[in-house]
């Protein structure tokens, strides 16, 4: 047992039903050798093929799993905020249902995570993007780190883990996938300190991914701009 503090480990799911079952056993067993206290939390973003029954069921077999369901699909920023906002541990990690990681790779943050470092952030070693989202993810981190300071390399990938004290502190909005941006951006604002690791990135391997599209792409760019406009020319907290 590397760590003996406690640790949450939470991803949102939307209609996953051949990934769940997998994630869960994935990652209790990983958390039991790395931590004395853990639970892993299942974000039921309103499924409705079939993997919301298989996660209850998981939550009745295993006293660490616990499921969070929506009542009707929120989207993906929503998921995130009901994730960290429902972490009892002192350590938050999240990653998404689809295995885009080895979660022995948690191993590698958690001591990391000390007097100096409040998040650790992973970065993809390969990425495996088609054309159109290769751009989207350039201008992305381009635009965040242009307009909110945030030095991260990789910023929506799904490999985070912070102290629970950060959720706590800062405020989150984003209902698109800039809820990743958002966070760091507002970790950053509030003076909490990030580290970066590379980390191996599989690719999807069942599931559809709809981060791509051009309704996601302008709505991320809207929500960008909103917090731009509250924390740099209103300067609200």
């Amino acid at each position: 047992m590397t760590n003996q503090g406690s640790l949450s480990l939470f991803f949102p799911m939307y209609n996953e039903k051949e990934a769940v079952e997998r994630m869960v056993s994935k990652a209790m067993a990983v958390l039991e050798g790395l931590v004395e206290d853990y639970e892993v939390i299942i974000v039921d973003d309103a499924s409705s093929d079939g993997s919301e029954r298989i996660a209850a069921e998981l939550a009745r077999q295993y006293p660490p799993v616990r499921v969070v369901r929506h009542p009707r699909n929120l989207g993906y920023g929503a998921a995130l905020r009901t994730g960290l906002h429902s972490a009892t541990k002192a350590l938050i990690f999240y990653t998404d249902c689809d295995e885009p990681v080895d979660l022995r790779e948690i191993g590698r943050a958690l001591p990391l995570i000390g007097p100096e470092v409040d998040l650790v952030a992973g970065y993809r070693i390969k990425r495996y993007d088609s054309p159109r989202r290769f751009v989207y993810s350039k201008v992305y981190n381009f635009l965040c780190r242009l307009l909110f300071g945030v030095r991260v390399r990789d910023v929506n990938f799904s490999f985070k883990l912070l102290r629970r004290e950060v959720v706590q502190k800062i405020q989150l909005d984003a209902g698109s996938v800039f809820i990743d941006g958002e966070l760091l951006a507002e970790a950053a604002r509030y003076g909490f300190r990030s580290v970066e690791i590379p980390v191996e990135y599989f690719p999807r391997r069942s599931g559809k991914s709809s981060f791509d599209s051009l309704h996601a792409a302008w709505y991320t760019l809207e929500e960008m701009a909103a917090y731009w406009w509250r924390t740099r020319v209103r300067r609200l907290p």
